[in-house]
C-alpha cells in the first residue's frame, strides 16, 4: 500500500492528463485554416498520449491501493491558436515538475517502476512542449 500522499498525488496527475486530453480533442476539432493544420494535428494526435497517461495513472492508484477520483478541469479553451500553444506550454511544463516530484515519492518509498514511469512522463511532456514551442516559431 502506497502513502496517502502518492495516492493524492497519481489522484493530481490523473485529473491533468483527463483535463488535458479533454482541453486537445476540443482544440484540435476546433482549429481551422492552412496555417495552423500542424498544430491541429498534434493536438489530435496528442489526445491518445495523454488517454494513456491517464489510463496508467488510473490502474497504478487501483494498484497501489486508492481509488481514482475524477474531478477534471472543464474550462473551455481558447479560441485564438497561438494562446492555445502558449497556455499548454505551460501547462506542460507544470506536469514535467508534477511527474518529477511524483518519481521522487515514489522512490522514497521503494516503488521504483513507478520512479520510472514517472520520469519517462516528465520526459514525454516535456517533449510536447517542445513541440508547441516549435509550432510557434
Amino acid at each position: 500500500m502506497a502513502s496517502e500522499k502518492l495516492i493524492k498525488g497519481l489522484n493530481f496527475a490523473l485529473n491533468r492528463e483527463v483535463s488535458t486530453f479533454l482541453r486537445y480533442m476540443l482544440q484540435g476539432a476546433s482549429i481551422k485554416g492552412a496555417e495552423w493544420e500542424a498544430a491541429r494535428q498534434m493536438y489530435l494526435s496528442e489526445v491518445t498520449d495523454e488517454v494513456g497517461h491517464a489510463q496508467y495513472l488510473a490502474n497504478k492508484i487501483v494498484m497501489l491501493g486508492g481509488t481514482p477520483e475524477l474531478k477534471p478541469d472543464l474550462t473551455p479553451p481558447p479560441t485564438d491558436v497561438r494562446t492555445m500553444l502558449e497556455n499548454d506550454i505551460a501547462e506542460e511544463q507544470i506536469d514535467v515538475k508534477g511527474y518529477m516530484e511524483l518519481a521522487g515519492l515514489a522512490e522514497k518509498e521503494g516503488l521504483v517502476d513507478l520512479k520510472m514511469k514517472m520520469e519517462d512522463q516528465a520526459a514525454d511532456e516535456a517533449g510536447h512542449a517542445e513541440a508547441m514551442q516549435r509550432l510557434l516559431g
